[in-house]
């Protein structure tokens, strides 16, 4: 039987039909055995993850009940406490709670001429609260926990927390389930709580140990400035959050999950960071409790950042154990580093925030300290670093030193040119110039390479000066006791001869003078813009940078000062070299000769250089003599 080239056959139907069955079988088979399980396994971690937000740490209410703050020692003196005491921190531990709320950091003062210490944790019912607390949570109702109004206990001699002694705390619920906290600190800023729940009961407990950093309000000295980040802070899961309060305050909630990582608040100088165990899940919050305030008034809501670490289960007899460590202290670069290989926590050091421009930054600011720490002193090191610097630049800036030297050589024949065409013939005039900058090998742009080289440099100073401790209240010579902060002289009183305190506004040192000094040099090296707009916008910026630079960190005005005078001494060798007069010295500057004196001298050169045709007359043959 023929069939049609259109026509079916019936084998062709039948293994349709097989097709399909086996089609439908294999996609069930998929979605009991394989798909839906997955998805159970996914709905299993997502209620885990759900009940841990849930049973989020608590947060605390730190608000005080005072009227006015009080002074941190008045608070002290009317609260039993465990003192914390080591080379570099002094503090407390409140019993009432537990929680770690006084810290104060040795080896810096709030002010250079002050002798109050930094303090980085307050008590309740100062200025500005902020404390540390650790404790469980369960989703058991009826199991009683520690809470911010336990009375702790001292286990043991020790009365003041060191390097040496360790403190244990504890308190015994009514179901019989002892609480402890054993507190450790090292030599630096590290403390260590190891958390322990002895189950003397007769069931099963569960337990989900937290973590949290709870203050009030925002810091007095809080700057709010985009090149440097204050507020909460986390590096989780390999991604660093930085959140802003203003960000905080509209969000309210901030949740990260994560099995390793660290969050706390940041501070210009100084970090209190949460270092939750690793390697297993970890939920982090940031919290905001309270109205935001309005425009003026004082912030006094409750910020908070906490984890909750995985639940513990611990039967009846058995303990419930976990370890974490915070870090309270300054932000110092190496150290930081240190902590995060110690304790294999990643980049603890990026509290320091280094900025868009991080290579170059870091590089630099090794530089720095390494210079530092040999010759004793950070602005020597800054000045060692600026001419290192420069000095490795240097075959970068030659080509464009070399083009400002051609430029300014050629400098009459262009003025010349712009007098001769003037506004009425353009386009000649761009021909004859191209024609003159190629004959002559100049490149007009390649001047500004300079300018733009030393535009990340500039940044990466200025990030160095005004976020790392290292330069914090580190003195110069002289006058100058500080490197972060202005120059403290000014020239309307004569730098200090005259007994008058001018406004912060006209205070304008020795250094940015030294500075406007520079910069004025660099001008008259360099080749005046032919246009009279762009010629009194040159003559006008010294001053305007003179006048903002003033306000800047001293260290980054000592940079740019000799920056400007080793990049005088370059171009004045190059200048040199190419025979072309530096106009410091007396030589007459080629805009101030005329254009058509210009023209009308090289035309008598020229002119004394040719010899007219018609002047040359050949000589009359000789005629030979008869013999």
């Amino acid at each position: 039987m023929s069939l049609n080239k259109n026509q079916s056959s019936p084998d062709d139907n039948r293994n349709l039909i097989i097709f399909m069955i086996i089609t439908v079988i294999l996609y069930f088979a998929y979605d009991t055995f394989i798909r839906q399980p997955h998805l159970e396994a996914v709905r299993a971690v997502k209620a885990v993850q759900a009940e841990q937000i849930a049973l989020s740490a608590p947060d605390i209410d730190i608000q005080s009940s005072q009227a006015e703050p009080l002074a941190v020692n008045e608070v002290l003196k009317n609260e039993t406490r465990l003192t914390i005491e080591n080379k570099h921190v002094t503090g407390s531990i409140n019993l009432t709670g537990g929680g770690i709320d006084y810290i104060a950091l040795k080896d810096y003062l709030k002010a250079r001429e002050k002798e109050d210490l930094v303090t980085v944790l307050a008590p309740k019912g100062t200025e500005f609260p902020r404390g540390i607390e650790y404790g469980w949570v369960s989703d058991d109702k009826l199991l009683e926990l520690p809470s911010a109004k336990t009375v702790w206990s001292i286990k043991g001699d020790a009365k003041t927390l060191t390097p040496e002694t360790p403190v244990t705390l504890s308190w015994t619920s009514p179901q019989n389930i002892e609480f402890q906290q054993v507190i450790s600190l090292d030599k630096d800023f590290l403390i260590t709580i190891s958390q322990q729940a002895i189950n003397r009961s007769n069931k099963q407990i569960t337990l989900f140990p937290y973590g949290l950093i709870s203050q009030q309000g925002i810091a007095p000295d809080f700057q709010d400035m985009n090149i440097s980040h204050e507020g909460p802070i986390s590096f989780v899961g390999g991604e660093l959050e930085k959140m802003k309060y203003k960000t905080i305050r509209k969000e309210k909630r901030a949740d990260f999950t994560a099995t390793s990582g660290w969050a706390g608040v940041n501070e210009k100088y100084w970090l209190t960071a949460l270092l939750p165990p690793q390697g297993q899940n970890v939920n982090y919050r940031f919290h905001y409790i309270g109205t935001p305030p309005v425009k003026g008034a004082k912030d006094t809501g409750r910020y908070q950042v906490d984890f909750t670490a995985a639940p513990i289960t611990a039967a009846a007899g058995q303990t419930a154990a976990i370890e974490s460590h915070v870090f309270v202290g300054p932000k110092r670069v190496l150290m930081l580093k240190e902590y995060s290989e110690k304790l294999g926590i990643d980049k603890l050091d990026l509290a320091v925030d280094f900025g868009i421009f991080w290579f170059f930054t870091i590089p630099f600011f090794y530089g720095l300290h390494y210079l530092a720490a040999m010759v004793g002193n950070v602005g020597v090191a800054i000045i060692l670093l600026t001419l290192i610097i420069r000095t490795l630049a240097s075959p970068l800036t030659y080509s464009s030193y070399k083009s400002f030297a051609k430029m300014k050589k050629v400098m009459p024949e262009v003025t010349a040119l712009r007098e001769k065409y003037g506004e009425t013939n353009k386009a000649q005039l761009q021909k004859e110039m191209l024609e003159l900058y190629s004959k002559e090998g100049v490149n007009p742009a390649a001047g500004c390479f300079p300018i733009l080289l030393q535009i990340p440099i500039f940044f990466a100073f200025y990030k160095i000066l005004f976020v790392t401790i290292e330069v914090r209240h580190a003195p110069f010579f002289g006058w100058i006791q500080d490197l972060s902060a202005p120059d403290p002289t000014s020239i309307f009183n004569l730098f200090g001869l005259i007994p008058w305190d001018p406004p912060s506004m006209l205070i304008i040192g020795v250094w940015p003078c030294l500075m406007l000094v520079g910069m004025q040099i660099q001008r008259r090296l360099n080749p005046p813009p032919t246009d009279p707009i762009q010629r009194d916008m040159a003559m006008y910026f010294p001053f305007i940078m003179t006048f903002v630079m003033s306000q800047f960190a001293s260290g980054l005005v000592v940079y740019w000062t000799i920056s400007a005078f080793f990049g005088i001494a370059q171009q004045m060798i190059i200048m040199r070299k190419m025979g072309v007069p530096i106009h410091l010295f007396g030589e007459e500057h080629p805009l101030a000769v005329p254009a058509d004196k210009i023209i009308e001298g090289k035309a008598k050169v020229i002119k004394e250089k040719v010899t007219p045709i018609k002047d040359i007359t050949p000589p009359k043959p000789r005629r030979k003599k008869k013999k």
